[in-house]
């Protein structure tokens, strides 16, 4: 890039860093006399209209969050088509960095630095913005030992345009949440899950899932289990470890609802840091869950007609239970139809497998297609 001034104001000192979207500088705002961070959008994503349109409307709102433990926007503009937004700079390191300084990191310090994170993440689902992409390389630690997070509002500019990039992923598929790997719906438990993930590599010194391809790490998150943090590190306190488990669960309706309630737990977790209060349910992880149905057979299971008529292609049972049944007792039918193929019809909740009973009264939920 020739432009060593921005907007006749930001003077270009060196590249402080960069990623797959953009390229950061050091400069020196002018008008005001202080050194700044420039994220300069990569050329290669100024031709696309909908990504540019997209990435200063998400820029501009990011700019309305004011927290301690977020990096502060101050401008957003466009000079000979470069697109640019000017940020605090921040005197200090990535989080990645910071760990592979010091490797592990002692317990009490991890949960000092997440509840910072934590605390910047409720801020901004507060303002209702989703981060999309919480990762290390997106938390800087300053000298003083304050995490401020980075780049809100930049990620959901990536996936909402119709851009591809070659060889590129927008984020990080090692922090990625199973519905991100998915392609599902995304919302504030999916910024959990990836804090999870941070604050496992924070005590461990290593990310819980890793592979030799982008597809396969993506596959592990939603398929799975991690190792418990504890079998890596034994200082790592029982609250710690449940607090991490619960936060990175598969389903996103057993993980941490909300930014608030985690960041309860971790400071719970100082207080009472071998307490039960994070302790895992034991519920069993699976993006398909078995369901009894009103014949005592778990759905899942096949019967010999089922195998006979699975050969054949011809029908499976659907069956339909009332959710609603309040005298204890199970109300269903079953209902013939022709469906060909071994497509698995999947529960979690959300997704398009979940079908609707016709003509039922509100509240009651068709289940499973046998298949």
């Amino acid at each position: 890039m020739d432009t060593s001034v921005l907007g006749n104001r930001y003077e270009l000192i060196e590249k402080i860093g960069g990623g797959g979207m953009a390229v950061v500088y050091k400069a020196r705002c002018r008008l005001l006399n202080r050194y700044v961070a420039v994220k300069v959008l990569r050329e290669e994503f100024t031709g696309d209209e909908e990504f540019v349109k997209r990435f200063e409307i998400e820029a501009q709102s990011a700019a309305s969050l004011s927290h301690p433990n977020i990096v502060p926007i101050y401008d957003v503009g466009n000079e000979n088509n470069v697109y640019y937004i000017v940020m605090e700079y921040v005197d200090g390191i990535t989080l990645k960095e910071y760990i592979a300084e010091k490797g592990p990191l002692e317990w009490k310090e991890a949960i000092r630095i997440a509840t910072q994170i934590c605390s910047a993440i409720e801020h901004a689902h507060i303002k209702k913005i989703i981060h999309r992409d919480i990762k290390p390389q997106n938390i800087l630690v300053t000298k003083e030992g304050i995490a401020k997070v980075t780049d809100f509002g930049i990620a959901r500019a990536a996936t909402s345009s119709t851009i591809t990039m070659v060889g590129t992923t927008i984020g990080s598929v090692h922090y990625f949440s199973p519905e991100q790997a998915r392609g599902g719906y995304i919302d504030e438990k999916s910024d959990l899950y990836s804090l999870g993930i941070v604050l496992y590599e924070m005590v461990t010194g290593r990310m819980p899932f890793d592979g030799e391809s982008p597809v396969a790490i993506a596959l592990m998150h939603i398929q799975d289990k991690p190792v418990p943090p504890t079998e890596l590190n034994k200082d790592i306190p029982k609250a710690l470890n449940d607090i991490i488990i619960k936060a990175i669960r598969k389903e996103q309706s057993n993980r941490y609802q909300s930014a608030s309630e985690m960041l309860e737990d971790l400071y719970r977790a100082l207080r009472e840091p071998y307490g039960s209060f994070a302790e895992d349910n034991g519920e069993e992880e699976s993006p398909t869950r078995k369901i009894k149905a009103i014949n005592g057979r778990e759905i899942g299971e096949e019967n010999d007609d089922d195998s006979m008529a699975r050969d054949k292609g011809i029908s499976t049972r659907r069956i339909v239970i009332n959710k609603n049944n309040r005298k204890g007792e199970e109300e269903g039918k079953e209902e013939e139809e022709d469906y060909e193929g071994d497509d698995e019809y999947d529960t979690q909740q959300g997704k398009k497998g979940m079908a609707k009973k016709k003509g039922g009264k509100k509240g009651e939920k068709a289940s499973i297609m046998l298949a």
